[in-house]
C-alpha cells in the first residue's frame, strides 16, 4: 500500500515521523477516555476536584445504589483517575495527578463552549 514518496503533500521526514505517531500505542488514552464517557462520572470528578469524598457520601449525594456507584468508581479507578484511601471503616476516594489534569481539561473545555 506504501505509495511513490513524490505522491505525498508532505516531506519524507514528516511523513516518517507521522507514520511512528500513529503507530504508538493508545489503549492508555482510550481507557481514560472510555472512563469519561458517562455523565455519573464525570460528575464525580467534578466533585472530587472539591475534596475527598467517602463512598457514603457518594451514595447520599447521587442517590443511587452502593452496587451501581461502586461500578462507576471501579472505571474511574482503573482508568488511573481516582486513587482510594482507608480511613477506619471508611474508603474515600481522590483524585490522581492524572484525574486532577483531566478534570481541570474538562472545566476548560466546558468554559469555553458555555
Amino acid at each position: 500500500m506504501a505509495q511513490d514518496a513524490d505522491a505525498y503533500r508532505v516531506d519524507s521526514d514528516t511523513m516518517a515521523r507521522l507514520q511512528s505517531i500513529a503507530a504508538e500505542e493508545v489503549t492508555e488514552s482510550v481507557t481514560i477516555y472510555k472512563a469519561l464517557a458517562d455523565e455519573r462520572r464525570l460528575r464525580i470528578l467534578r466533585l472530587l476536584v472539591e475534596t475527598e469524598l467517602c463512598v457514603c457520601d457518594l451514595v447520599e449525594i447521587f442517590d443511587l445504589e452502593y452496587s451501581k456507584l461502586s461500578y462507576h468508581l471501579k472505571q474511574l479507578r482503573e482508568a488511573g483517575l481516582v486513587a482510594t484511601d482507608r480511613e477506619g471503616n471508611y474508603v474515600t476516594y481522590e483524585l490522581t495527578p492524572t484525574g486532577l489534569i483531566a478534570a481541570e481539561g474538562l472545566a476548560a473545555f466546558e468554559s469555553e463552549t458555555a
